[in-house]
């Protein structure tokens, strides 16, 4: 009996296809351009639509659903039942508060329980059927403008080594590590990563980062 395409290998290609229309579509725009785009006319249903597509009508989609959103969650972004595939999609983009500022859009806490499921099925025997992805327009200079990496607030915090963890593909460039002295390791791109978590020596959880510097779009793939 021949082995099962897993859930990454369909991603992979579908993510690399986005990037893609997203690179024909935007690839002449200033960053601030983009950055008005990414943050106005795009939002988590756009992504989840897109990588879901390829599915055609086996897909069923839930994002927004009311519900148990905790680890053991009931609704999932994106499932694929015919193939027990279950995905859940963030999109990372600013809003402005009232005072003028550009603040991550979602707290930290959001992105935990993501992973929390997703360490949870697959030690529960469905790696290559779990998949969590991050998806984010290349419009801010530094990946910790669009998702809270710091221990504290303030505009430079120390970066957490326990929310590091879950990016293999970014480099320090300083230590101690502030969350400005993070940047892209593209050298890490477009491969599996291990994802090394404090603390959890038996997880298998993996990482591919997909983008290169010229991308207007990037995403990570945990699975």
């Amino acid at each position: 009996m021949g082995l099962n395409p897993t859930i990454d290998q369909y991603l992979l290609s579908t993510c690399l296809f986005i990037i893609d229309e997203f690179n024909e579509q935007y690839r002449d725009l200033e960053r601030n351009q983009l950055k008005k785009i990414a943050d106005e006319k795009f939002n988590e249903m756009d992504i989840c639509v897109r990588v879901g597509y390829p599915f055609k009508q086996m897909a069923h989609y839930t994002v927004g659903d009311s519900g148990n959103r905790t680890k053991s969650k009931v609704n999932h972004d994106i499932d694929i039942e015919s193939k027990d595939f279950k995905i859940e999609v963030k999109y990372l983009k600013n809003w402005r508060s009232a005072s003028g500022t550009s603040s991550a859009s979602k707290n930290w806490i959001v992105y935990q329980e993501d992973f929390d499921w997703l360490l949870q099925e697959i030690g529960e025997g469905k790696k290559g059927k779990r998949a969590f992805i991050i998806g984010w327009f290349n419009c801010v200079e530094r990946f910790p403008q669009l998702i809270q990496l710091g221990e504290g607030s303030g505009s430079k915090p120390l970066a957490s080594e326990r929310k590091l963890c879950y990016f293999p593909f970014l480099r320090k460039m300083t230590v101690p590590t502030y969350t400005t002295d993070l940047v892209y390791n593209f050298s890490s791109a477009y491969k599996p990563l291990p994802v090394n978590l404090i603390g959890e020596a038996d997880q298998e959880l993996n990482c591919y980062f997909l983008g290169n510097e010229k991308d207007v779009f990037y995403f990570a793939i945990y699975y």
